[in-house]
């Protein structure tokens, strides 16, 4: 009853003491404007700048504030570009303008639009690229430019598509030739087929600084990004993770390979999955008679430590009983048996999510399937400004904490969490925390579906954002 209330007066636009205020504000760009449809938000590290964007049929209204929630400069208004360009991809911040990389939903053709928030002035430059086929995997922004990484059709090599601040393109390749991509996938003969074996070339970028849901993590090709180096893992192979290495400074490449052991030779429906993360590759192998949890470090590929269980016993390495949590954690199910658990992690999308508190690896092992869900309409960078829940995979960094939230608040999955100190060992009492996720999930769960609404990491906290469509009153609170 007392959340109900809290969400009420938040609609109501009157703040409220269980939560920190961030912001507050009215959306003065919207006196004449059409009924706003959707609430966007991202955070600039390089000019310490929160934006936020109110997407209407007919314009996008942007709002400048700083990283304490004061306003820099008075918004402006301009055409909705998101309309034919829904993606939102990334962000840079040059010469004191803000440059927005956007495309179609295949990637194809791109608009790189800059606001200058001083001046009033927004400026739209259009640009395509040739691509063969749909074998754009994903895109990321470095200093000034995004990189649109492509497969070279029936090839093991990279195309990457250099876009810079006023459209024009240069290309770059990385070979992975000279590996034998046909270990668990008979006929496969190069890095093209292995992707495409997927049914899908499409890769899930990860932001190892936000919570991680199983939903983000299922996917088989992963791109994780530290600054100039990226790595993507590819575990198309349930036999094999291949971690392909670029370079964005040099222009270089390199790969490794992991050889992962059959958990049960009795059993061929073995499915795996990695993740990779503080310099270890975390890695799961599941049957429906046996699971493997093993950790190696990403260089070398030395095992550090494993963890494993049968169908026959209780999985003894857990923190939280073994759960089936539906789209929301109203509708979750505690497992009595360690072979029904099992059973549902191998008929489905094995997972791996970590991330690190106080000094422990707090992991989540299990499966998940996507699952539609009437909740509030939030935006996913890949589904756009005018995007909706599920309609594509994170793009680039726009604002990747918003997509893993929406991931997190929205998943159907079968887990456990465990802990592990900081030399991977097992802490069997260990309470699991709560991350801020957990935090505006509890905050919001009661919040009606037709409120508009945005996750944003500012600085070192996680801000909450809602519009009230009645009197275009806009609060944000901190996590």
């Amino acid at each position: 009853m007392k959340r109900i209330i809290i969400l009420v007066l938040v609609l109501s636009t009157q703040f409220v003491f269980s939560q920190e205020p961030f912001l507050s504000f009215d959306h003065y760009l919207g006196v004449q404007a059409k009924k706003p449809q959707q609430l966007f938000s991202t955070y600039i590290e390089e000019s310490s700048t929160f934006l936020i964007f109110i997407e209407d049929k007919k314009q996008l209204h942007a709002y400048l504030f700083d990283a304490n929630g004061n306003e820099r400069e008075k918004g402006f208004s301009f055409p909705n570009i998101a309309k034919k360009f829904p993606n939102v991809a990334g962000y840079v911040y040059k010469d004191n303008k803000y440059v927005m990389y956007l495309s179609t939903p295949n990637k194809r053709k791109w608009a790189i639009a800059t606001l200058d928030f001083k001046k009033k002035a927004f400026e739209l430059n259009e640009t395509k690229l040739e691509v063969s086929g749909d074998r754009v995997l994903e895109s990321i922004s470095y200093k000034d430019d995004h990189y649109v990484f492509t497969v070279l059709k029936d090839s093991s090599s990279f195309q990457v598509h250099k876009l810079n601040t006023v459209g024009e393109v240069a290309l770059e390749t990385y070979s992975f030739e000279g590996i034998d991509y046909s270990k668990g996938k008979p006929g496969v003969n190069n890095l093209d087929r292995l992707i495409q074996s997927n049914f899908s070339r499409k890769a899930t970028v990860i932001d190892s600084n936000s919570p991680i849901a199983l939903e983000s993590s299922k996917s088989k090709l992963k791109l994780y990004q530290e600054n100039e180096k990226l790595t993507l893992t590819v575990d198309s192979s349930d036999k094999m993770t291949y971690s392909l290495h670029f370079n964005l400074e040099t222009n270089t490449s390199s790969a490794s390979i992991l050889d992962k052991e059959v958990i049960d030779k009795e059993t061929t429906r073995t499915k795996t999955n990695s993740f990779l993360f503080d310099d270890k590759l975390f890695v799961l192998k599941c049957s429906s008679a046996a699971l493997d949890f093993s950790i190696y470090d990403a260089q070398s590929k030395e095992k550090l430590t494993s963890y494993n269980a049968t169908k026959e016993e209780i999985i003894s390495f857990k923190n939280t009983p073994l759960m089936h949590q539906g789209g929301s954690t109203k509708s979750e199910k505690e497992l009595d048996k360690t072979t029904k658990f099992l059973r549902l992690v191998a008929n489905s999308n094995p997972a791996i999510a970590v991330f690190k508190k106080d000094g422990n690896y707090i992991i989540t092992l299990g499966a998940t399937k996507e699952v539609s869900s009437g909740g509030a309409p939030l935006i996913i960078p890949g589904g756009g400004l005018g995007g909706a829940i599920g309609a594509g995979l994170v793009s680039g960094l726009a604002n990747s904490t918003l997509y893993h939230y929406n991931a997190y608040s929205r998943t159907q999955s079968t887990h456990f969490k465990l802990v592990l100190d900081a030399d991977l060992k097992f802490v069997p009492d260990a309470e699991v925390p709560l991350n801020a996720f957990d935090d505006i999930n509890d905050f919001t769960q009661d919040t009606p579906s037709s409120v508009l609404q945005t996750v944003c990491k500012v600085s070192n906290d996680y801000v909450w954002g809602a519009l009230n469509n009645k009197n275009q009153r806009i609060n944000f609170f901190s996590f």
